[in-house]
């Protein structure tokens, strides 16, 4: 861009005409106004205002219309019109000072279209050692969707050297031949490329975004986005009952841990975005200069903000935090992306190693209540039991009437369940479940079941013989030293007791802090390193797994308290 305003400034002193002057002014508005559309997901309506400035092949904005045209056209999944019009780029302007990003595009493009030849040749010619990265995940991305293994061998025998291809093959070779040619391939391959060629991991997917933003970790203190729906115009300080109350409660957490990090000697400037749903504020915020400058990003929490700023932080390599989901889907598509707790998944998978501990007959029954989270808990445990060669013996959905549930499980008259998976958002199922249970003489089948079925600060462990188990993600032990220490200084500072989002943000900013001021631009790597239990509220970190919170979630019984189970 400083090259098209210095072509401006010239042009303006030695134009030969007004006219031209005034033709490029029209020029230069028009491609702010497409650029503008493009940048706020409007890709039509930056098309259209583009194809004429392609026609004017004497303006400095011709090549830079051409390419922004075909990346519209990509997104759209216009692949035939993208690649069209970068054939034109390519020809008009052989010595554009982008070319290795056009010559990126086209790859893309080409290998959209199913063209992987022709793709993994453009790509071939890509100079610039800052696309590395992004040459291998739009390789990754685009090949591994081939399911053709004489389509993969093929390619493979054209570019011999190229990892990628030669990855994906390994990959689908180990998992669909038997064939002895093509095991005997893939272990000349293996031997070829280093053992982690099967398991190379996918790596960003095509940028949309200007350049890479450039950090620098020595200024002496960490700035952080945090992208929260604090929903500034319906904030009424008197009212504490707001719907998004979490967020400022989070937040207000997230200062005391600031304040900790002083103390340590580590600055942290915290840069709060009022961020919901709506895309096109997420869209602009991605091209703020100041944001662009984040060494770390936490949130949004909602889908389609979450998707862009997932998008940005693989494209600029910078670390997104996400501090409530439990949506392991959220990981796919970015390197750079963590859930700050455990996944869905990874609670039953711990459900039923816990189930597998005490006894070996895997066999359960599994109740669950009406909300999404609660169906998609119960399915997630229906596939690892089976998974394990275990068995499920009913799948019921019940609510939090004693009488329903007594109608709806079985008797149990002949086989019996080893376990009983209970998950609901109900405090109330959880009791009346019991009391059910009770009444058949159903009092030796363990039960594991969500914290939120009971009415958990209240729940008394005795209450239930020891055979309960709770599936808590945010165990909070009041007895602890540091959290009678936190609250007090929370309610001395908001005159409120801190909620479970208190505990959240404190931990995750002073946990991100510490991993920041350690490890700076090898901020991913530090994450991997090592688990992270003391000196937190809560139960502590481990990304050494994996990019999701593996600390343990199941709590047992011991005398009149919940403890974490180390498993």
């Amino acid at each position: 861009m400083k090259k098209i305003l210095l072509l401006l400034i010239l042009w303006g002193l030695y134009g030969t005409s007004i006219s031209n002057a005034q033709i490029f002014e029209q020029s230069e508005k028009k491609y702010k106004e497409a650029v503008g559309y493009f940048r706020q997901g409007k890709y039509e309506q930056a098309m259209s205002r583009l194809a004429p400035l392609t026609s004017q092949t004497s303006s400095a904005y011709g090549p830079y219309s051409h390419y922004y045209y075909a990346l519209s056209a990509y997104r759209l999944k216009k692949y035939n019109d993208g690649y069209l019009m970068l054939r034109q780029l390519l020809s008009r302007y052989p010595n554009w000072e982008k070319m290795d990003e056009a010559y990126y595009l086209m790859g893309a493009l080409n290998m959209a279209m199913g063209n992987y030849d022709k793709g993994l040749e453009n790509l071939q010619l890509i100079n610039d050692p800052v696309l590395t990265k992004d040459v291998q995940g739009l390789k990754q991305q685009y090949l591994s969707q081939i399911k053709d293994l004489n389509l993969l061998k093929n390619l493979q025998k054209r570019y011999p050297t190229d990892k990628e291809v030669a990855g994906v093959l390994v990959r689908l070779i180990q998992s669909t031949s038997t064939d002895r040619a093509d095991l005997e391939l893939s272990d000349r391959l293996t031997n070829r490329f280093g053992g982690d060629v099967a398991n190379a991991g996918t790596t960003p997917r095509p940028r949309t975004t200007g350049p890479k933003a450039t950090r620098n970790w020595d200024k002496g203190f960490y700035n952080v986005a945090v992208m929260l729906p604090f929903r500034l115009d319906e904030f009424q300080s008197s009212r504490r009952s707001r719907s998004n109350q979490f967020a400022y409660d989070y937040y207000q957490g997230m200062l005391l841990a600031r304040k900790q990090l002083k103390d340590e000697g580590i600055l942290v400037n915290l840069q709060s975005y009022d961020i919901n749903n709506d895309e096109e504020p997420m869209r602009d915020l991605v091209n703020n200069n100041q944001f662009r400058q984040s060494d770390l990003l936490i949130g949004p929490l909602y889908p389609k903000t979450y998707e862009i700023a997932s998008q940005f932080a693989s494209d600029n390599e910078v670390v997104l935090f996400n501090p409530l989901s439990t949506d392991g889907n959220l990981l796919s598509n970015s390197t750079t992306s963590y859930l700050a707790r455990p996944s869905v998944e990874f609670q039953m998978k711990q459900a039923a190693q816990m189930a597998s501990r005490l006894s070996p007959r895997l066999t359960a029954a599994i109740y669950y209540g009406g909300s999404s989270k609660d169906s998609a808990m119960a399915a997630a445990y229906v596939e690892e039991i089976k998974s394990r060669g275990g068995k499920v013996l009913e799948k019921v959905r019940i609510n939090d009437q004693k009488a329903d549930i007594d109608a709806r499980i079985s008797l149990f008259e002949g086989e019996k369940p080893s376990h009983i998976i209970l998950a609901s958002t109900d405090p109330q199922t959880g009791p009346a479940l019991f009391s059910v249970l009770n009444s058949r003489k159903l009092t030796g089948i363990p039960v594991i079941a969500t914290a939120t079925s009971f009415d958990f600060q209240r729940s008394r462990p005795s209450s239930y013989g020891g055979r309960l188990y709770l599936i808590e993600t945010e165990y909070i032990d009041l007895f602890k030293e540091g959290v009678r220490n936190f609250r007090l200084a929370y309610y001395e500072q908001t005159e409120t007791l801190p909620t479970v989002y208190s505990y959240l943000g404190y931990d995750q900013m002073l946990f991100l802090g510490r991993m920041m001021a350690r490890y700076k631009d090898r901020l991913a790597e530090g994450l991997k390193s090592r688990q992270q239990e003391e000196g937190y509220l809560l139960s502590g970190f481990d990304f050494t797994r994996s990019r999701e919170n593996q600390i343990p979630p199941i709590l047992r019984a011991e005398g009149s308290r919940w403890v974490p189970v180390r498993q």
